[in-house]
Formats: C-alpha cells, structure tokens, sequence
C-alpha cells in the first residue's frame, strides 16, 4: 500500500504525507499507552484499598476464614477467637481468608473447590500486595490479590500468627482486557482516518509551494525565450557589422538602430522583470498626500504622447480634493493602463480617461476602441507573459508583463481591476483602489 502510495505521490508531497502520518502515529500510540496504563494503575486501585481495611482488623479476617472454611480447623486453641454476637464483616463474596501458624502453615484450610488449599507463602511475602493465578477444581485460571499480613491479636490465646486476604479480581480483569480491546479497535480506526487525513493535509500542504514552483519555472522560462529574440537580433547585428569593418555609420545605420531597439525592448522587460519582483517580495505602498493636480499633468504627457502616436486621447480629471496613496504606483499603474491603450488602438482611434472619488476609493476607467480582448482570453490576461496575440504584441513592443504588474500594483493599493468590452468595440478596464482622506484640520 505504502509502495503504492509513494509510486503516485513521491514526486509531489509524499514527504508531506510520512511526516504528517507519522505525527498523527505517535499521537495515536502515546494516546493509547497513556490510556492503557492509567486503566491498568486505576483498575486495583479500590482492590488494594479493601485489602488493607481488612487486614488491619484481625477479628474480621478471623472470623472470615471460618466462614469460609471447607475443612476442619487444625491445632487451633479451644478459645474462642470470636465472640458469640459480633458482628460478621462486610466483605464481598469473592473475598477469602486464610490463616498461618508461626511456621506459615495453614491452620484453616482454605476453600479446596477454589484451589486454595495449595497456596503457601514465606515470610519475604509479608506485608506485600501479590498477584497470584490458581487452579480451581474444573481447571479454570483464576485470579487473585492478596495480601499476608501478621496477626496480633493481644486479647486471645492462639496459634494464629499470620493471615492471608484474597480477593477474586478474574472478572475486572475480563472487563479490563474488553475495554482494553474496545480502545485498541477505536484508536486503530482512528489511526487509519489518520492515513486518509495526511494523505488530504500532504496535498493541501505542498499545493501552494508546487504553484510557487511552477510559476517560477514559467516565469523563469517565458523570461528566457523573451530575452532570447533581442539577443539574437543583437547578436545577428553585431555580426553583420564585424564582417563589415570598413563600412561607415550611414551605411551601418540600420542594423544600428535595429540594435538600439532591441536594446531599449530589453531595457523596458528588464525593469518590468525587477518591478515584478520587488511586488512579489510584498513591498509596502509608501502612502503619501496627492494633489488633483498632479492628474492634470500625467493626462497632459498622455495627451503628447497620443498625438505622437497619432491617436486621440480624451481625458477626465473629477478629482477636487487631496487624497492619499502612493504617488508612484498610481502614476505607474496608470501608464500601463494607457500603454496598453495606446499599443492596441489603431491609428486616429479614440482613448479615454476618466478618474474620480469617493470618500473611500478611487476609480480610474480607460477604455479604447481597439481590437478588444476574446472572452476567453479575459481570465489569463493579468498572468506573466500572457498575451492574446503573441505575434502581434511583440512587434508592437509587448511582453505580457504590463497588465500583470498592474494587477500585482492594485493588490499592493488594497484594490481590484477588472476587464470588459466597449461597445461596438474595443475594452474597458476598471480600477478601484482604497484611499485615505487626510484629516481635517481644526480651526484656531
């Protein structure tokens, strides 16, 4: 079964699972010791006590042995060890008694039919709770505890020098050994529900590290195949020029360029690589007071930019008041949101800006009329590297890595953003971020 087990599961989480059953084994097993151990301490602990009550009362014990003798009474002196009236002692019936002279012989033979007539002890006995297994007359194994105690009895003449107290204990050891079994059966299920348990807390366990690990191996790998086109771009141009050592830069000019440009696309996908990363370390936004005005400039570098890229670009600016975030990230989040507009909207196409407040939360909306976004596609596009068009993203200078550090700059602000189509078409992204007013001031 283990072989098994480890056969399906060794590569993911199988660790996982040894280490968490073997937890639950040994909780299981001390459980059931200490259980078992403190039935066994606890099962003679009232057994023990009623032998020491009536041992230390000679008369009682005395009296019980002739009750329950079967035989006659050897060498014992005509006086009368018990006196006419008294009360007989209140002992169960499974309690016997048997009486010794100095030499610990039996004076009282004690009950043939029970075996205990063969019983003898020596003086290392004394005073010393035992355990003892007899014979009775069919054959059957029963149980005793006993005790010898030393008679001193000052008001009689007689042979008695020691008694011995027994008491049958074969029935609380059969209840013993079924609650015994009864733990051992409810633990061992339990032991099993153990087995299903780490099996289920082995997989919920190692989940997240093998998502972990494998956006890191996607990440690692996507970021190679994005570095290795403009390296070999560079590296085809380096080589053109290097066969060509006599050319001049006029002639050169193209694969220089060509160069530059790859040069600049690595420089952008590097620095959204360590933003990535800084965002995945849990870097705290670093709050500060933001005035309305600083929209107006961002929307006017827009606006410049749109016209350069021949696209119109409409903007609104309905904030009145100072609130709070953090400055960099909101510029840097909303100029990937306009990137992206601007990378997807055909020439003369239309894009707008619009953001405003509330007392909470801050909303910035831009949509486009561009080629939109596929249903299908609306769920992936905030992963790495994912883009709806791989071709053509990368000739417009796309690595799918925008709209994931948008997401990653939203997380850190405590907001959401969201993705829909504008009708006829095109797409709208919708961003809500919690912000802090700062505190009126009193007036003096």
């Amino acid at each position: 079964m283990f072989n098994k087990i480890r056969k399906n599961w060794y590569a993911e989480d199988f660790s996982y699972f040894v280490r968490n059953f073997g937890v639950f084994t040994l909780i299981f097993s001390a459980m059931t010791l200490i259980i078992l151990q403190v039935m066994h301490s606890s099962l003679y602990t009232s057994v023990d006590e009623k032998l020491q009550i009536l041992s230390s009362n000679p008369h009682d014990v005395i009296q019980l042995a002739v009750n329950r003798t079967s035989e006659g009474i050897k060498d014992l002196n005509n006086e009368s060890v018990v006196k006419s009236g008294d009360k007989k002692p209140s002992v169960s019936s499974n309690t016997e008694a048997i009486l010794f002279d100095e030499n610990l012989n039996q004076l009282i033979a004690g009950n043939r039919f029970l075996g205990l007539d063969k019983i003898t002890f020596n003086k290392k006995d004394l005073n010393h709770i035992r355990q003892l297994h007899i014979q009775n007359s069919f054959g059957q194994d029963e149980i005793y505890r006993v005790l010898l105690t030393e008679m001193n009895i000052e008001t009689v003449s007689t042979n008695i020098k020691y008694a011995a107290v027994l008491i049958n204990t074969t029935q609380l050891e059969q209840i013993s050994q079924n609650h015994e079994q009864l733990i051992v059966v409810v633990m061992a299920s339990f032991w099993i529900l153990s087995l299903l348990a780490s099996l289920y807390l082995a997989r919920v366990s190692v989940k997240p590290l093998l998502e972990s690990m494998q956006k890191q191996q996607n990440f690692v790998e996507n970021a190679s195949h994005e570095l290795r086109t403009p390296l070999a771009v560079l590296q085809n141009r380096l080589e053109t020029l290097f066969r060509k050592p006599e050319a001049t830069i006029m002639e050169s000019s193209e694969s220089i360029a060509s160069s530059l440009e790859e040069v600049r696309n690595m420089r952008l996908l590097t620095t959204n690589l360590l933003n990535l990363a800084r965002r995945d370390d849990g870097i705290k936004p670093d709050l500060g007071e933001v005035q309305p005005e600083f929209f107006n400039t961002i929307f006017t570098n827009y606006e410049m930019i749109a016209t350069e890229n021949h696209k119109v670009f409409h903007f609104e600016n309905r904030i009145k008041r100072t609130i709070i975030t953090d400055k960099l990230l909101l510029k840097q989040l909303m100029t990937i949101l306009f990137d992206n507009a601007v990378k997807y909207t055909e020439e003369d196409g239309e894009i707008n800006f619009v953001i405003t407040a509330t007392d909470r939360n801050l909303y910035l909306t831009v949509s486009d009329d561009g080629i939109g976004i596929p249903q299908a596609d609306k769920k992936k596009i905030f992963d790495r590297f994912y883009r709806v068009d791989k071709a053509r993203t990368r000739q417009k200078g796309g690595f799918g890595l925008g709209l994931s550090l948008a997401k990653q700059i939203v997380d850190a602000l405590k907001g959401s953003i969201s993705v829909k189509d504008n009708k006829p078409h095109g797409t709208i992204f919708e961003v809500k971020i919690a912000i802090q007013t700062p505190p009126k001031r009193k007036n003096k």
